[in-house]
């Protein structure tokens, strides 16, 4: 009798040791699973931070996460307003910093394209210039430029100086410049 009590109380004593050991390995699970987790957000974070107005296939190319993964942190990150989601006409999506301010995400929405930060990137450096300046410096086709230069024009960024020739010029230089750096730095 004694040995079956003693049995039973080792067996006992085992349980709760067995049950403890999965105590403390569920915590160290869980406490894995969320590491990975604020990592994997720190990651989304900065990538957005360093490129404003970076696409959902680009971000995914840069972070090689797989896209169910990120479309859940992303999610996440949308719920939580650490970040901006701006999405056109179900084609494509893109996303910002949420401390951006409405007049700096105008710009980037204007400005992401290679083309665009040619021309915005060439006025700046050298001010005011003709259509015909603009085309040979960025080896673009007239239609091209004109595209892109009335797409400017409607974001706020360039205007149409009259005189013998139109001059392009941008409208508020330093900030479109500050926004610029941020944009080429990524």
């Amino acid at each position: 009798m004694q040995a079956k009590i003693t049995v039973f109380r080792l067996c006992q004593c085992e349980d709760y040791a067995i049950n403890d050991l999965l105590r403390e390995h569920k915590l160290k699970v869980k406490h894995r699973t969320k590491s990975s987790s604020d990592k994997t957000k720190g990651i989304l974070l900065q990538c957005i931070n360093n490129s404003p107005g970076i696409r959902y296939r680009e971000l995914l190319r840069t972070t090689v996460f797989s896209n169910g993964v990120m479309a859940y942190h992303i999610k996440k990150l949308e719920k939580s307003k650490q970040i901006k989601v701006k999405r056109y006409d179900r084609k494509s999506t893109r996303f910002y910093p949420f401390n951006i301010a409405a007049k700096e995400l105008q710009i980037i929405e204007y400005v992401r394209r290679k083309t665009a930060i040619e021309i915005v990137s060439f006025l700046s450096k050298y001010g005011p210039r003709t259509f015909k300046d603009i085309v040979r410096i960025t080896k673009k086709v007239r239609s091209t430029v004109s595209w892109h230069l009335s797409r400017l024009r409607e974001g706020g960024i360039i205007c149409i100086k009259m005189g013998r020739n139109q001059m392009y010029t941008l409208k508020n230089r330093d900030l479109v410049i500050k926004i610029m750096k941020k944009i080429t730095r990524s």
